[in-house]
Formats: C-alpha cells, structure tokens, sequence
C-alpha cells in the first residue's frame, strides 16, 4: 500500500459514515414529513372538483413512503435519494399544472424545490433543478395545454422570486460544500499524521486497528483469506549499539523501501514498533503468504545497508499464519507473532509458517 492508497483509505474511512449517515437521515426526515404532509393535503382536497390533484398528491406521498421503506431495507443504495428527487420534480409540475386548491399550488413550489436541492447531491441537484423549473415554465407560459389558470403578474413574480430563491439555495449549499471539505482535508491530515509512523512514512499500529482491521471486518469478502507476516529485523540492537540511532533509522528505511517493493500493490506493509513490522496480503492462502514472505526475506538479505563508510549485512526473520475467516483474525495474529519467535529460535534469517 503506497501513501495515495493510505490516503484513500484514511479519506473514505473518514467521510463515507458521516456522510452517507447525514443523507440518509435527511431523506428520511424529509419523506416522512413530506409525505405525511402530501397525504394530509390529498385528504382534504378530497371533496373538491379537483380529482388530478388529488391523484397527484396521493400517488406522490405513495411514492415517498415506498422509497424510504425501500432505503431503510437497503441503506447503502443510492439510488433512493435520485427517486426522492425525481417525486418531488413529478410534485411540482404537478402542482403547476392542476394549480392545486383555488390557483395556490405555486405557494408550495419553495420548499418542494429545496428538499430536491438538499436530498440530490449537489451537482445532479442543479440538473434536476433545471429540468424542473424548465418543465414549469413552460406550462406557466402555455397555460391553454393545462388546467390551472395564473394571472400573468402572478407567474412573473413567482418566476422571479423562485429564481432567487434557487440562487440563494444553491450559494448556501455551495458554501457549506465548501467548508465542510477544507474541515474535512484538515481531520484528513490529522488523522494521517496520527495512524501514520514518522520515520518510515508506514501505517502504524493506531491504522491497522482502527482503520484497516475494522474495514476488513465490515467487507469480509474483499480481504478473506487474510495472511499475516510478523518480521523482525536480525540483531537491530548490535546495529544501533556500533553505529549509533541515526544510521539505526536509516536502516529501517532501507528496509521499509525493499519490503515495498517485493510485495504487491494491495498488500499493507505496516511498522508496529521498534525494528518490527507486520504485512498484511489480502486475499491470500497460507502458501502464497509464504512464498512472498520468502521473497521479502531474500531481498532483504541480498541487499546490505550502504551508506558511507558504512557496509552492513541485514537479514530478518518472518512469521506467517493466515486468517480464513474474521472470526480468527486476532488468533491469525497472535500464531503469526509465535512463528516469528520460532524463527529467531531456530537461528533468524527464516521464515516459519
């Protein structure tokens, strides 16, 4: 995993939930309001001699309480919130053309219109907008071809202050857009900073616990079988001890640089502490963990530290297991943990699985 792909990680894991939880219940709230408001409406328009009207107004909070059923049933799906706006542009024009009770269907045309600018994000909202108000005024401007009948000052103040209104509804939403994405860029950094080690640019142990275990958890399907390798630099301390800490960090990336490179694109190659790290190979078996493992190890020991008048061999011990499932991640990293020990007992420079 490069540092885009952490980002990316980090951005979804941080805007997705918020986000999709703040649409969702906008949705709700405005159906089930909206629609217990159009089915009022469609009761008491009942004894009139407006029957489109009241099939309007009917059908439409029919609609809204069946999208939001159906959103409740699946959560994630998008497509409920596009429905919503394309009820509320079938209301309008509804209202529009029947002129709902004595002409005054015009009157509810404003919040008609912000629920569709606040429901649709904030792009496809414009669309919807226009092709909306599009459809209205033509009616407006051929009044024969409908019901209704507007006095012409009428539907030019209403035109006029409906294009206002949308101006200040879009610049508001816009703003909010806005800031709400440099707050979000700068809990990004933070969040990047913190789930991040300072020496080796890697995830840290705060990631793997709070962002990459917990995703892997919700999406099993997307990371199962999930294998594990503990490795541990061979005899860190003696390098530290004859050379000193810098040229110690300096190996650490040396190392961090060629365990990148060796592993694959999906793989997370994380420092948990200290001289150790632990790679994460989603979607591999046992055997496949272990033949990349030992291709790690052998990069690693055919490539010394050089720098300076400093030549220094390096090699590192592994330790593989491999989770099938989610339910035995946590024994998955523990076995791995043991078989690392395994490996140092056994005299270092090896992998054990």
């Amino acid at each position: 995993m490069d540092s885009s792909s952490l980002r990316q990680l980090l951005r979804s894991a941080q805007q997705d939930e918020a986000e999709a939880k703040r649409r969702r219940l906008t949705l709700y709230f405005i159906s089930y309001v909206g629609g217990t408001i159009m089915a009022f409406m469609a009761w008491i328009n009942m004894g009139t001699n407006n029957p489109l009207l009241v099939g309007t107004l009917a059908g439409s909070a029919a609609f809204v309480y069946a999208n939001v059923a159906l959103s409740h049933m699946f959560p994630r799906v998008d497509v409920f919130y596009y429905l919503a706006g394309l009820v509320v542009a079938f209301t309008i024009n509804g209202l529009v053309y029947t002129g709902g009770l004595n002409n005054t269907g015009l009157y509810f045309i404003f919040p008609l219109l912000f629920i569709q600018i606040v429901v649709v994000r904030f792009k496809p909202a414009m669309v919807y907008v226009a092709v909306t108000m599009g459809i209205a005024i033509f009616m407006l401007y051929n009044q024969e071809k409908i019901v209704a009948e507007y006095p012409a000052e009428h539907v030019s103040r209403f035109l006029i202050a409906t294009f206002c209104f949308i101006c200040v509804a879009f610049i508001g939403e816009n703003f909010w857009h806005q800031s709400r994405k440099e707050m979000l860029r700068e809990n990004l950094e933070r969040m990047r900073q913190a789930n991040t080690d300072p020496l080796t640019k890697l995830p840290n142990r705060r990631f793997l616990e709070a962002v990459f275990f917990e995703r892997a958890m919700q999406d099993p399907g997307a990371h199962f079988p999930l294998s594990a390798v503990v490795v541990d630099i061979d005899h860190f301390k003696t390098i530290n001890d004859t050379y000193g800490h810098d040229i110690g960090d300096e190996v650490l990336i040396h190392i961090t640089r060629l365990m990148k490179e060796a592993v694959r694109t999906t793989d997370v190659v994380a420092r948990t502490g200290g001289e150790e790290f632990l790679v994460l190979f989603p979607h591999a078996t046992l055997s496949q963990a272990v033949k990349l493992a030992e291709k790690m190890r052998k990069v690693v020991e055919a490539n010394p530290f050089v720098e300076g008048d400093v030549n220094h061999s390096i090699t590192a011990s592994f330790g593989v297991a491999t989770a099938l499932t989610d339910t035995n991640l946590h024994a998955c990293l523990k076995q791995a943990d043991d078989n690392l020990y395994k490996a140092k007992n056994a005299g270092r420079n090896r992998v054990v699985e």
